[in-house]
């Protein structure tokens, strides 16, 4: 059996139905499998856009999505996409191209002896080392089934993230023998027992017996360790006041649960963030309390609070931002597995949620859409359908007003916040949901038997552009997603944080140095569906956009100036 082949049975069989990929010469015989067997193949346009499609992908299922990219510039450019799974402990599978064997520059004490034999030869494992739980080149065909089976293991174990296997170009046409390959043991691996202490459990249950001001942040480390039933559970026995951490989990627990006060951070909810600030028991389960949770000021950080973590990463709960009384390593649904055995009534306190009309707290330029009465309108339509959003205004403003039911995913990623994730994000996530059949070819036409449900997409004028490409292999597919492009002249973030501490703009919108297409012309170009709302008074031409049975793209005309709330920092709403 050729080895190219394997790889790819092995993913279908092992890992997912489909894979996204962008073609190469260093992966030649990879595409060929790829090509003869039945597995959903999803071609992208930049490596970018591949790593992170199946980003979205593994978002969705709760399993590693695959990337399949070529050599040299296919691994540099997938490393973006790479790097933001890392950070926000997302299992990916990439599978990379390589030279042949005799053309990879030697190494002299781990240093390369020259900087290039092969062509479009780079040593990309040691870029990657650092944001892979693993990076190997396959040497030796014989151990191809070791090295996949341990990447795979590897990448939903302990804290996910995103493996990386190299297989250079002899090595993928190699022909091996399925059943004499060497298999991967887990107990190979010298890994550190983890569990609950007794004592430290018991100390965690005496303090939450205690507190008068209990406080439950559920991260999305719980969704990892597939603990969202028991997390149910414990919030229905415990009664407990909680908070989602913005941008990673507002998905989690939703306002269908009486006690949940919104989301927490920075930019996040008053509710929430007044609540940490006054809490004198805080418990963490599955966050890794990252500056946007706790502000750059990060020592007044819930300081009236005994706090209690549990992480499956203990490095998580001794960094130098954060000071845990209990700190615990283990994994979240094991932790709340345990919780939820313990003989516990707590004190109530109850925290006002104050509803706030963003929409009149936080006017615009009449001539523009308000953000937030766009997104209240979106309300009525939004339930049950997938959100993903890119960074700036487009994520911070659906994080703080966006309504999301449970059940329903709301994607983005906080660690990274790389300007283009949304259209990539959103095409694994849709390609992810529905029932998944192979692609067939009639005649010259390749005609999609995939039914995916809609997926709303938010992206920036300025973001879209690093991954605009995309909207093609989303036309080609004919995925339904409904593309929300914020047009507020630029870079928002950028031109605010430029006049915060400035008081000047550059590099920002068109006025400093950056310049935007007409949308209008260039998405129907694209032979997408198109529609614009310039103001609040053209909110009915939502109705349409979210009628539309495929693909469609809906600009926002906003106020570059539009007023958000003011940004959250450690202890702003203490209460003495």
């Amino acid at each position: 059996m050729k080895l190219s082949d394997y790889v790819i049975k092995f993913v279908k069989e092992e890992i997912a139905n489909s894979v996204f990929l962008l073609s190469g010469g260093g992966i030649m015989h990879l595409v060929d499998s790829i090509g003869k067997s039945n597995i959903n193949a999803y071609c992208c346009h930049h490596e970018q856009a591949v790593a992170i499609a199946a980003e979205g992908y593994a978002r969705i299922k709760n399993f590693p999505g695959v990337a399949v990219i070529t050599t040299g510039p296919g691994g540099t450019n997938a490393v973006t996409g790479i790097a933001g799974a890392w950070l926000d402990s997302i299992p990916i599978l990439v599978i990379a191209g390589q030279v042949k064997r005799d053309n990879i520059t030697p190494k002299k004490d781990g240093i390369l002896t020259v900087r290039q034999i092969g062509f479009q030869e780079l040593n990309i494992i040691d870029i990657v080392k650092p944001i892979t739980k693993y990076a190997v080149t396959v040497e030796n065909e014989e151990e191809i089934r070791f090295y996949l089976e341990k990447a795979l293991y590897l990448s939903i174990h302990g804290r996910p993230g995103p493996v990386f296997v190299e297989i250079p170009l002899d090595v993928q046409a190699a022909e091996i023998d399925p059943d004499n390959l060497k298999s991967f043991n887990p107990s190979e691996l010298e890994e550190k027992k983890i569990g609950i202490g007794i004592a430290l459990m018991e100390k965690a249950v005496k303090l939450l017996k205690e507190a008068k001001r209990p406080l439950f942040m559920a991260g999305n480390g719980i969704r990892l360790a597939g603990g969202e039933e028991i997390l149910w559970k414990v919030l229905e026995k415990l009664r407990i006041n909680a908070v989602t951490p913005i941008f990673t989990a507002d998905d989690l627990i939703t306002y269908e649960y009486p006690y949940y006060l919104g989301r927490q951070g920075m930019p996040g909810n008053e509710a929430a963030n007044y609540a940490v600030d006054n809490c004198d028991v805080l418990l963490v389960i599955g966050e890794r309390l990252q500056l946007t949770q706790t502000s750059y000021d990060y020592e007044k950080f819930a300081t009236q609070a005994k706090k209690i973590m549990a992480d499956i990463d203990e490095n998580e709960l001794y960094k130098k931002t954060v000071k845990i009384d209990v700190p615990i390593h283990c994994d979240a649904k094991v932790f709340l597995e345990e919780l939820c055995k313990q003989d516990i009534i707590l004190n109530r306190w109850d925290v006002r949620v104050k509803k706030i009309n963003l929409d009149d707290d936080y006017p615009c330029d009449q001539k523009y859409l308000n953000v937030y009465k766009f997104l209240e309108k979106l309300n009525d339509w939004s339930e049950k359908i997938d959100v993903v959003t890119a960074n700036g205004m487009a994520s911070l403003a659906s994080h703080q007003a966006l309504k999301i039911f449970r059940g329903q995913r709301f994607m983005t990623n906080a660690g990274l916040g790389h300007m283009g994730s949304g259209l990539p994000l959103a095409i694994g996530a849709c390609i992810a949901t529905g029932k998944e059949m192979p692609i067939c070819q009639e005649g010259d036409d390749l005609i999609t038997l995939n039914k995916k449900k809609p997926v709303i997409c938010m992206e920036g004028d300025g973001s879209i552009m690093l991954n605009i490409q995309e909207l093609q292999t989303i036309i080609h597919h004919n995925l339904p997603i409904k593309i929300f492009i914020f047009n507020n002249n630029g870079y928002y973030s950028i031109r605010s944080t430029h006049l915060r501490f400035f008081n000047r703009v550059f590099a920002s919108d068109p006025s400093s140095g950056v310049s935007l297409p007409d949308f209008s012309k260039i998405i129907p170009a694209w032979g997408l569906a198109y529609e614009r709302i310039n103001n609040d008074n053209e909110l009915d031409k939502l109705d349409k956009v979210m009628n539309y049975q495929g693909p469609i793209v809906c600009e926002l005309m906003l106020d570059s100036d539009q007023l958000m709330p003011e940004k959250w920092s450690a202890g702003a709403l203490r209460k003495e």
